[in-house]
């Protein structure tokens, strides 16, 4: 997994400006099945609590907290 790649979507997520997931993509230049398979990482490995939201059409965290990549 590409850690920069993470952190554009943590903050993409955080700020509710996601989009449509081929926006989001787009977005993070990849295909769509790249970014399912990020998501899926972020979700399973990270236990990151992420959701697709229809009111704000964009991913968002249904739990306030860190994902924390790169830290030390």
């Amino acid at each position: 997994m590409d850690i920069e790649k993470l952190k554009q979507m943590d903050f993409l997520i955080r700020t509710c400006s996601t989009g449509q997931p081929a926006d989001f993509a787009c977005r993070l230049g990849v295909s769509t099945r790249t970014l399912f398979n990020y998501l899926n990482y972020m979700k399973m490995q990270l236990g990151a609590p992420i959701e697709y939201c229809e009111q704000y059409i964009s991913y968002r965290y249904t739990q306030q907290g860190v994902v924390c990549l790169g830290c030390h």
